[in-house]
């Protein structure tokens, strides 16, 4: 009986060890999952917050190769992986280009050829863990650029009318191994993001273009009147620009200046022909009248909520303001005349000395440049000045290629803008 009751003592504390060692084998797999759970949803708020940085600093870029590089930076840090790249549909060569591409050579290929050919084609989400055993991806590339291809995710970027405009591709994770569903609904949801960006990116362009024409235009009927100028125009348009890019501002200020410019004589429209155009020194009457011209421009061009419109408008009345406060047609001062009139007057003055008009010739280079330093500070901001002679390399050429002058019959004719 004794015997009896110590098997049974055992056995049972048997099965409390056994018992006590499968709690504790769950309570370990609790742990596990809850700790892989955590993990990924960490991983998670880290690809989140990626994320909604990435749709913030888009929102504000209109430029489409800023926009490009913002999405493919985005893209590696979100999806940890080594290269991204950004191809584009050129429906007229029937290729897909990479407009952008991290760590890679900008590459064509035909639209239905390789991957992102196929994901084009199909308008479907390939993601491959092998591509050495995917027929169709080319090897070719790799042997070119000495990068070895593992792993390729590749999504279809549509536009609201459901059209494929671009693929975005992602290549190999930095840690090994292959592309998730994780990260086939992240490059998915940054693909869409990336669309509706790329998309509004066209539209903006396409109305920015239409904006260039009619200023091109309007500033061409001036050309029509004082035909002395003509050409005047796209040189000292290259000139502010080239000097505005030195001051450091954004390529979209710079463009929108480059397109403004063009338009500081508009007001001249106003203006009589036979004062316009006479060939000898003006009377003090006709100075007058011609120095109404900058309010004459800024009339035609003021009222419009349109960027583009507002800077001309700008440079348009204070072209003819001077530094020292003796311009007109304000008398403004120093930093209260706006930076672009600053910038677009200089390149104005530049362009006028170093051009043959019909009431005089072209100035020697030296002879221009010798003026416009001996009025820095005077009739011109110093530092537009200081930015000027730093861009010479860049200014000299066109002026010698573009300008009329006095020891030479014909320029070569200007480039469209």
């Amino acid at each position: 009986m004794k015997k009896k009751t110590r098997s049974l003592t055992k056995a049972k504390s048997k099965e409390k060890s056994i018992l006590g060692s499968k709690s504790r084998g769950h309570e370990n797999s609790q742990i596990k999952f809850l700790t892989r759970k955590v993990e990924s949803l960490k991983e998670w708020q880290r690809r989140l917050s990626i994320l909604l940085k990435f749709t913030k600093e888009a929102s504000t870029t209109t430029n489409l190769d800023s926009l490009l590089v913002l999405m493919v930076e985005e893209a590696k840090t979100v999806l940890m992986a080594e290269r991204a790249t950004v191809f584009l549909v050129d429906k007229q060569k029937k290729e897909l280009w990479s407009k952008v591409a991290l760590g890679a050579q900008p590459i064509r290929v035909p639209s239905d050829r390789g991957i992102v050919g196929a994901v084009y084609t199909t308008g479907k989400l390939l993601n491959i863990a092998d591509v050495y055993q995917d027929p169709r991806f080319n090897p070719e590339v790799d042997k070119k650029t000495g990068f070895r291809t593992k792993a390729v995710l590749a999504a279809p970027m549509r536009n609201k009318k459901n059209q494929v405009l671009g693929i975005f591709q992602v290549l190999n994770r930095t840690h090994g191994g292959e592309f998730d569903q994780q990260d086939e609904e992240i490059l998915t949801l940054l693909a869409d993001q990336a669309a509706g960006h790329v998309e509004n990116s066209y539209l903006y362009q396409e109305i920015r273009k239409t904006a260039q024409e009619t200023v091109i235009r309007l500033a061409g009927a001036v050309e029509y009147k004082d035909y002395d100028t003509r050409h005047h125009l796209w040189r000292m348009s290259q000139y502010s620009a080239i000097i505005a890019k030195e001051m450091g501002f954004s390529p979209e200020w710079v463009e929108t200046l480059r397109l403004a410019a063009p338009m500081h004589d508009i007001g001249k429209i106003g203006v009589p022909d036979a004062i316009l155009n006479k060939p000898g020194k003006l009377t003090a009457e006709e100075w007058v009248e011609m120095k109404k011209h900058p309010e004459y421009g800024f009339e035609i061009l003021s009222g419009s909520n349109n960027e583009l419109m507002e800077m001309s408008a700008t440079v348009a009345l204070c072209h003819h303001e001077r530094w020292d406060g003796t311009g007109y047609p304000r008398g403004l001062a120093a930093e209260d005349i706006p930076i672009e009139a600053r910038i677009a007057s200089l390149a104005d003055v530049f362009d006028a000395l170093t051009s043959k008009r019909i009431y005089k010739p072209s100035f020697s280079v030296e002879e221009t440049l010798k003026l416009i330093q001996d009025e820095s500070g005077k009739q011109f901001d110093p530092k537009v000045v200081d930015s000027f002679f730093r861009c010479l390399p860049q200014i000299i050429p066109l002026m010698e290629t573009y300008a009329p002058r006095s020891d030479q019959q014909k320029a070569v004719p200007t480039p469209a803008f």
